[in-house]
């Protein structure tokens, strides 16, 4: 766990950026706000809660950082790589194997890794997925990568 006061340090770095950067944004003639102007009030939001957890951080007096105890168990390192493993396998895999195809591998790889029974992974990961398309693709109306099965589908 990080104490509040390196969050709210990074809150208020991050803002900054922002409002350095909204400096740049073109201004519309006539008017007293722009492009630049939502950025700026919610980077200024950001200024002012990353002030309050900074001020909470150093009035708590902890530590800056405290390990919880499920990080010291056996393979909790391995398990934690593995999950970042198949965020980057899926960032690059996405587009040319496609969503439908690859995710249910990956979770199912991911959750026999967590120590589930393949038996009740599989399943777990087929309908994951495809709850997780129907909320993007037909909700959201968010495309996702189809990869091999473009040909099939269109």
């Amino acid at each position: 766990k990080l104490n509040d006061a390196i969050l709210g340090t990074v809150f208020i770095l991050i803002a900054a950026l922002v409002l350095f950067q909204v400096r740049t944004f073109p201004t519309l003639p006539n008017q007293p706000y722009g492009p630049g102007t939502f950025p700026g009030i919610i980077a200024a939001v950001m200024v002012l809660c990353g002030g309050a957890l900074v001020l909470n951080g150093v009035r708590s007096q902890a530590p800056l950082v405290t390990l919880s105890g499920w990080i010291r168990t056996p393979g909790a390192a391995g398990r934690m790589a593995a999950m970042l493993a198949f965020v980057v396998l899926y960032i690059f895999l996405s587009k040319p194997i496609g969503f439908p195809l690859l995710v249910p591998v990956l979770l199912t790889a991911l959750l026999c890794i967590m120590q589930v029974r393949v038996a009740l992974a599989v399943p777990i990961a087929l309908v994951t997925t495809g709850a997780i398309w129907l909320l993007f693709a037909k909700l959201l109306m968010v495309p996702l990568p189809l990869g091999l099965l473009t040909e099939v589908i269109y």
